[in-house]
């Protein structure tokens, strides 16, 4: 997937729809939260983004565009959970994958090294923008390429259609839960090749591996959903949704969806992902407004005035504050399950809002930062 390919992943935590009311907040602080060292994870001239941690919480896994003359390839990585040298990869570079382009666009690592990742498989022409094959794979991370196909993409959960799997996660030993999107191609002008990619929000899934694959169900009540968490012990779910400041919580298993409250008092701000610990959230609120172009509806994203901003949530009280401003795009917060640090997409352009490939994007940790 190359070039303009992968610039419209921006909007892959985006798009959807919702409904429910919400609460202004008090004024009164959720805190005491740490300053925390800020520390810059990596430095890529391109682009690192989409982190998650280990289901052990000892190291922190990314995709990232590799800079070596002649590769197109979009590689995972793993970083120690304190930041350092990346001590593990996986980038195919094949002899059989020299005439594609290949992207991990999800991935869980457990504590017993199997690891969970889905991979889509596109040509290496300009034109060659919609993935030829995308498939969900289960591995030992110690040999990544002897695996086992558990589904292929587009399918189903149910009723609801599956094209593109993200922010994959181990709930046990033969279940998982990821965020499931539609996935769209379309071009710029009207006699030109598709060349941008556009993924529509559908809903959280839990995940079941068998003998012959996997299975999922949709959660219910996560329709429309962007970026998702699970809280409270595992007891609920927080997600997010596109164009609405709210963030909504639903039981673990899916049921009645409740607001949580306003997370930002100002109009023209998307909500660009939320991680939870215990019941606390943060969540990252940018200043953008998603507009569609017409008549070919390639959306856009735009910078309005305002700060990019981490924001606490208590889900006991809906009370909100900031925590964190950056220079930046930020997105993707992601909390350690084991202590009190948070990773962070940060930097980038406003047009390719989750990927950032007009412009560097890197990743931030913030060490305590959650109390």
């Amino acid at each position: 997937m190359p070039g303009r390919k992968h610039v419209v992943w921006s909007v892959i935590v985006l798009l959807g729809c919702g409904h429910s009311d919400g609460f202004a907040n008090p004024a009164t602080p959720i805190g005491p939260f740490n300053t925390g060292a800020d520390i810059r994870l990596t430095l890529n001239s391109n682009q690192d983004y989409w982190p998650t941690w280990t289901e052990d919480g000892r190291g922190i896994l990314y995709s990232y565009v590799d800079v070596v003359p002649g590769s197109q390839h979009r590689c995972l990585g793993l970083l120690p959970a304190a930041g350092g040298t990346r001590i593990w990869q996986l980038c195919d570079e094949r002899a059989t994958q020299t005439d594609s382009v290949n992207s991990f666009l999800a991935y869980a690592l457990g504590a017993d090294g199997r690891l969970l990742y889905a991979e889509a498989v596109s040509g290496s022409g300009a034109g060659s923008t919609a993935p030829s094959e995308t498939t969900v794979w289960l591995a030992d991370s110690a040999a990544p390429f002897r695996r086992r196909a558990l589904l292929t993409l587009p399918t189903f959960a149910g009723t609801t259609p599956v094209s593109w799997l993200a922010d994959i996660s181990w709930t046990g030993s033969t279940t998982f839960i990821a965020l499931a999107q539609d996935f769209s191609a379309l071009g710029h002008c009207f006699n030109c090749a598709p060349i941008d990619t556009i993924f529509y929000g559908q809903a959280v899934v839990r995940g079941a591996i068998t003998e012959t694959g996997a299975t999922l169900q949709v959660v219910s009540g996560t329709t429309g959903a962007t970026s998702y968490s699970l809280a409270e012990n595992g007891a609920s779910m927080v997600f997010t949704r596109r164009d609405d400041r709210r963030l909504f919580r639903v039981p673990a298993a899916g049921g009645t969806v409740t607001s949580v409250g306003i997370v930002s008092p100002n109009g023209g701000a998307q909500l660009l992902g939320v991680s939870c610990r215990g019941s606390i959230c943060v969540v990252a609120v940018d200043p953008v407004t998603l507009s569609t172009a017409t008549p070919n509806g390639v959306v856009f994203g735009q910078l309005n005035p305002g700060t990019f901003e981490l924001r606490a949530i208590s889900l006991t009280t809906g009370v909100g504050q900031v925590i964190r401003t950056t220079a930046g795009v930020v997105a993707t917060p992601q909390m350690s399950p084991v202590t009190g640090d948070l990773v962070a997409q940060v930097g980038g352009g406003f047009g390719h809002l989750q990927t950032f490939t007009s412009s560097g994007s890197d990743l931030h940790l913030y060490q305590g930062l959650v109390p």
